[in-house]
């Protein structure tokens, strides 16, 4: 009889538990939960440059951009590329500033001709930059 009443009680404070689990609330992961960090992370949008990127005067962000263009950007030499349309300088604080025309809407429709966005930008830069050292 005595294991019996412990039986029910055992069985008693399962369904308790159960209860209690099933009334929790469901864990809302947000921004600075660590596995919401992580995913930043490995989605690429703590992704930051070795060295300030400008383009024409403003920051450039690294988020979603390929590896290698990262790495690349950071590495650039100073002078003209793409035929004269683009120029990398590079200030006193060792930062990368590329600059072309883009002030009239025409300047910017023509640069996606030749540079459709900042990883084809950076690739042919490098390129061009690379043959040009051997």
């Amino acid at each position: 009889m005595a294991g019996q009443r412990e039986q029910n009680h055992d069985d008693r404070i399962a369904t308790v538990l159960e209860q209690l689990a099933a009334q929790a609330p469901v864990q809302e992961i947000g921004y600075g939960h660590p596995k919401y960090q992580e995913r930043l992370k490995a989605e690429g949008f703590m992704d930051d440059f070795a060295v300030p990127v400008y383009q024409n005067g403003k920051e450039a962000q690294a988020r979603g951009l390929k590896p290698e263009t990262i790495q690349h950007a950071a590495e650039l030499r100073a002078g003209k590329y793409l035929g004269g349309k683009v120029e990398v300088a590079r200030d006193t604080k060792n930062r990368v500033h590329l600059l072309y025309a883009h002030a009239k809407v025409e300047d910017r429709m023509r640069s996606l001709a030749w540079a459709p966005d900042f990883d084809t930008l950076i690739a042919s830069i490098w390129s061009e930059m690379t043959a040009t050292a051997h």
